[in-house]
């Protein structure tokens, strides 16, 4: 999903948000105007893919540069040809912007490609890339969501030109992250995405290339995008993770970054990643990457919408984003120019997890995850609605109802990087069953994923559970702190999977009627600190009708040997 703006000189905020590790030095611009050119690059199997190539004007011919890429699926630049900020920044800094049109997109020809499949296309245009004359033989990516997956799948390559990447608020996991957290599916994601992308394709997204000036070679383009896979369609229709997806014989892992594993574990190519508590699932996948491979990774987890363009600490006043955007930029200048251009940087650690813990204002960096330190704590849903962190017995019927996350959750934001406050949301949701705590006798700091084990009863077939954390102040103020989710007929638990369930159809339990029955569900990973006197509540509800496809309510008895565990320090 794209990020539809991105401004890079917003005003410094009054937010009392440290600017914590973001703290590359501003660096003068090397070039002042830009040569912008654009034309049809025909990779191997002679589809006509469409790029822009924005250059320092008046470089000299002895004068070489890296390649930067931009790897759209909605568009690679302004219809109308203007250059953005953000690309007039890279160019202004000594590099060369490449904006390209993937397949089937913009004004590109052919039939759009999903994950691996898109690799071979990209291969082609770094070959193009490094054998102009401005080329220094580097090349890198850097991309928000959807571009931040492709800037991902570039160092899948195995170009040696690729030498460093920055995927920010990417969806690792499609099927884990977003299409269907714990089974679920994200009808409103996938639904918009959907809408959005039969608007792009259909030729808004459409830059002309030069020479094209009456617009025939575009509108052939934009006529093969009709074979463009229907992408709500697709994943409605593939509820388990091994199912294909219509015709095209892929799953939705498959054309998620694990697809592309056995590359990326050879290509050791350094990565520079932002995320966030707050954005969909994209914190979770950036865990499994950084458990799952061993290269170079600069890691920063902050508390922002999507896209980073606006604070999303609820013990916060909303705002733009801290560290700004333009501090973010500049980041990724100090690493993009050490990687591309060797400029030197001060020794560090090349694997580094840095975090910011809610509530805290504070950012700390580790070299493992989870951090070392932490210990369980754990509490039991008692008959009384209460969370206990003593033994009790007996158990509680209830009735597991939809709720509504409202406009502002972490799930829309998603789609153009919108503010994620669930402050209205939360006012409606305290009908929801509900188990609290008593007041916390000393400060608590949760950091990683809680979980949940349920132990239940009901007659409802095919049940899900959505489970939220949420935490009280003295004042009564309800903040959302993190959520989890599962369809129960995916409750067979494998510890190996990060979300310790498989999801394919083989393992597909359908839930026992009225029978005692085991179901556990990660939440998802936060760090947030909590003062004395604050109370933890988890609200459980059967649906969440703002953005998943839901159960229905039904009744339940939940029983008191249910868990809710918490990663402490």
């Amino acid at each position: 999903m794209k990020r539809l703006i991105w401004t890079l000189l917003f005003a410094v905020s009054a937010l009392p948000a440290p600017q914590g590790p973001f703290t590359a030095p501003v660096q003068k611009p090397e070039f002042d105007d830009i040569q912008a050119s654009s034309l049809y690059v025909p990779v191997r199997d002679s589809v006509r893919i469409a790029i822009d190539v924005l250059l320092p004007k008046g470089l000299r011919p002895d004068q070489k540069v890296p390649a930067l890429f931009k790897i759209s699926r909605f568009g690679r630049a302004a219809v109308d040809g203007s250059i953005s900020d953000e690309d007039r920044f890279w160019v202004q800094h000594g590099f060369a912007r490449v904006l390209m049109d993937e397949r089937g997109t913009g004004a590109s020809f052919g039939v759009s490609r999903y994950g691996p499949e898109s690799i071979p296309d990209l291969y082609d245009i770094v070959d193009w890339v490094v054998k102009q004359q401005w080329s220094n033989g580097r090349v890198g990516a850097i991309g928000v969501s959807f571009e931040g997956t492709a800037s991902e799948l570039l160092a899948a390559t195995g170009h040696p030109a690729v030498r460093a990447v920055a995927p920010w608020f990417s969806d690792y996991n499609y099927y884990t992250d977003l299409v269907r957290p714990g089974g679920i599916f994200n009808e409103w994601v996938l639904k918009n995405v959907e809408d959005f992308t039969l608007q792009m394709d259909s030729g808004e997204s459409a830059k002309l290339v030069e020479g094209d000036t009456e617009g025939k070679l575009m509108k052939q383009a934009i006529a093969e995008h009709r074979g463009n896979l229907d992408i709500h369609a697709a994943t409605k229709d593939a509820p388990f993770i091994d199912d294909p997806l219509a015709a095209t014989g892929e799953t939705l892992l498959g054309i998620s970054i694990p697809g592309a594993a056995g590359a990326l574990h050879k290509s050791h190519i350094p990565m520079l990643i932002l995320v966030s508590w707050y954005d969909a699932g994209t914190v979770q996948g950036t865990i499994e990457r950084f458990r799952e491979f061993s290269n170079s990774q600069t890691i920063f987890v902050g508390a922002w919408s999507h896209g980073a363009g606006f604070n999303a600490d609820p013990f916060l006043p909303a705002g733009p984003a801290q560290p700004d955007e333009q501090q973010q930029l500049l980041k990724a200048l100090e690493f993009f120019n050490r990687y591309l251009k060797d400029v030197p940087k001060e020794a560090g650690v090349d694997r580094q997890f840095t975090y910011y813990t809610i509530g805290k204002n504070e950012w700390t960096s580790t070299d493992v995850w989870p951090p070392t330190a932490l210990r369980k704590v754990a509490y039991q849903l008692n008959a009384n609605g209460e969370l206990n962190p003593e033994d009790s017995k007996g158990n509680r019927k209830v009735r597991l109802q939809t709720t509504s996350t409202g406009e502002n959750n972490r799930w829309h934001t998603q789609l153009g990087g919108a503010p994620v406050d669930y402050k209205a949301a939360l006012k409606q949701m305290v009908a929801l069953t509900s188990f609290t705590t008593d007041a916390l006798p000393a400060p608590l700091e949760i950091t990683g994923q809680p979980l949940l084990r349920l132990r239940l009863t009901c007659a409802q077939e095919d049940p899900s559970i959505i489970a939220y954390l949420v935490a009280i102040d003295l004042k009564g103020n309800a903040y959302y702190l993190t959520e989890g989710h599962l369809r129960l007929l995916h409750r067979k638990l494998d510890n190996a999977q990060q979300t310790l369930h498989t999801y394919t159809r083989r393992d597909a339990q359908p839930m026992p009627k009225d029978q005692e029955t085991e179901a556990d569900l990660l939440l998802l990973p936060t760090s947030v600190f909590l003062r004395k006197g604050t109370r933890l509540q988890l609200l459980l509800a059967s649906g969440d009708e703002a953005a998943f496809a839901s159960s229905g309510d039904y009744e339940a008895t939940i029983f008191s040997s249910s868990q809710l565990e918490l990663p402490v320090k």
